[in-house]
């Protein structure tokens, strides 16, 4: 018969996630992982296959909320500028701020699986097609002016996205941050 487990796994995925958010795959040590997990080394490698499985489950975890975070707010009806608005005022730094854990990922692209790269980037193209549905509606109602190129403003948007996740680590201000994208949304906006 086989030993009971006595642990949580969601428990364990999360602090894992929180691990490597701050320090990256490479950076976060087994010895880390098995101090922040509880788990013994033989425990990690019989339930994850190892770090670079620990890491996918906890990207994962990751992932389905930052999925969730997008949709909740820029799929709410009706589309157009203010739920990019809105979504870029839901954006929170916090104290401990250490970037997005799927830009970090994106970044990372040569240190992380195939996979694991693969499903950051998924959910990349997927908050990009919000932002440009967005746009679309935002361009049909005339709330952008008619010459502006809705597919153009969704890459500006994602590259918004990606950059205030970075620019979080270097000046943690979400005063600052609010700033940027309402200038953003300004500009895109503005006719004449």
């Amino acid at each position: 018969m086989g030993r009971r487990k006595s642990y949580d796994r969601t428990d364990v995925l999360t602090k894992a996630m929180h691990l490597f958010w701050a320090k990256g795959y490479e950076g976060a040590h087994l010895s880390e992982l098995v101090d922040v997990t509880g788990l013994n080394r033989f425990g990690l490698y019989s339930e994850f296959g190892g770090k670079e499985g620990l890491f996918q489950e906890a990207l994962d975890l990751y992932l389905k909320s930052a999925r969730t975070a997008y949709r909740d707010v820029l799929s709410v009806e009706p589309m157009g500028i203010g739920n990019i608005r809105s979504y870029f005022q839901s954006i929170r730094f916090g104290d401990d701020y250490h970037g997005c854990f799927l830009i970090n990922t994106l970044t990372d692209k040569h240190t992380v699986s195939e996979v694991a790269f693969d499903a950051a980037q998924a959910v990349h193209k997927e908050a990009h097609a919000l932002f440009l549905r967005n746009l679309e509606a935002a361009h049909a109602s005339g709330e952008l002016p008619p010459d502006r190129d809705p597919g153009v403003l969704a890459n500006l948007l994602s590259a918004l996205d990606s950059g205030l996740s970075i620019r979080g680590i270097v000046s943690p201000s979400e005063r600052e941050k609010d700033k940027v994208a309402e200038e953003a949304l300004r500009l895109l906006t503005s006719f004449g």
